[in-house]
């Protein structure tokens, strides 16, 4: 299975910014959150409206809420693949999720030797 690696940036508008990771691997949600979080505000971090430490702690914060959800709540494993949506607002200096607009898509990875059981199985019975 190949994964896009492109990070999706979408504006909503200069109240509202919205972020999604695309189709990533549960093992790599934080990495990916974080890198898409500072890409989209590159900008504000070059002009100085916002800090590095800012985006840092805003990323953490969303990446520890969903840590809580997928390890210690859906025992997800490392393989299984997720899209995370967040929408956000920019305030003095400050990122603010909007937890209400959170939204996580998963799929859970069906392991090969299960997968070629079942499909051994349909072989046989159509032949």
């Amino acid at each position: 299975m190949i994964i896009s690696k492109q990070l999706r940036i979408e504006y909503v508008n200069s109240a509202k910014n919205s972020i999604t990771t695309g189709l990533v691997i549960a093992g790599a949600y934080a990495d990916k959150l974080r890198k898409t979080l500072f890409a989209q505000v590159r900008e504000y971090v070059k002009t100085g409206q916002l800090k590095q430490e800012e985006v840092a702690r805003a990323a953490g914060e969303l990446n520890s809420l969903l840590f809580r959800l997928l390890v210690e709540e859906l025992e997800l494993s490392k393989g299984d693949v997720m899209r995370i949506r967040a929408q956000y607002q920019l305030s003095t200096g400050k990122i603010i999720w909007d937890l209400g607009s959170l939204q996580v898509e998963i799929f859970r990875r069906i392991p090969d030797d299960e997968v070629n059981k079942i499909l051994s199985t349909i072989i046989q019975r159509t032949t």
